[in-house]
């Protein structure tokens, strides 16, 4: 279906609405089943479910949470491929800080500098949100690592958490400076 607001044929991104709840669930799955083989239990990754996940991101985008936001990135025919959202850092830490929940594209569209699109304008919306700084937990191994150090994030702290009864270890990476952030995901 085209997208009417996209006459351009460009990448938008925009602000997501609880319409867009079933693509945030169909790349949030596809994108945890081609990136976390051999880094989460398998089991996590089969019994991931889209229907579930639209029922998650459908209540999320239609509950009005303070201060958090999801935005997606879409081809000009309207299909979403890829999503962020943030809001205020889970845990307790350095006031001010945001954190970013979840940044997924599906993998055809990975490396080709829509996560930076996505960065930026999740960081701006931020900014504008009151925040100062921002924070995302990443798994070891992950290849995204790299994206967030090339854009100017530092590893802060790292920790362990369970899954499907397994270890599973996590890097968190910050930006102290959301103004940097956000340059820096302009400059791409």
């Amino acid at each position: 279906m085209a997208d009417p607001l996209n006459s351009s044929g460009e990448f938008q991104v925009r602000r997501a609405t609880p319409i867009d709840a079933s693509a945030l669930a169909h790349v949030y799955v596809a994108s945890w089943r081609s990136t976390y083989g051999g880094l989460l239990p398998a089991l996590v990754l089969r019994g991931m479910s889209e229907v579930r996940e639209t029922l998650f991101w459908w209540t999320a985008l239609c509950a009005t949470r303070a201060r958090t936001v999801t935005m997606v990135i879409h081809a000009p025919d309207g299909s979403v491929v890829g999503f962020v959202s943030a809001g205020p850092e889970r845990a307790a830490g350095t006031p001010g800080r945001a954190e970013i929940y979840t940044l997924y594209l599906m993998e055809d569209f990975q490396r080709r500098g829509f996560g930076t699109r996505l960065l930026s304008g999740v960081a701006g919306a931020l900014r504008g949100a009151g925040f100062t700084s921002l924070v995302v937990w990443v798994l070891e191994g992950n290849p995204a690592r790299a994206f967030y150090e090339r854009l100017g994030a530092e590893r802060v702290a790292a920790r362990t958490i369970r899954m499907a009864g397994q270890p599973v270890h996590e890097a968190a990476f910050a930006w102290p400076d959301l103004a940097f952030a956000t340059a820096a995901a302009k400059r791409g």
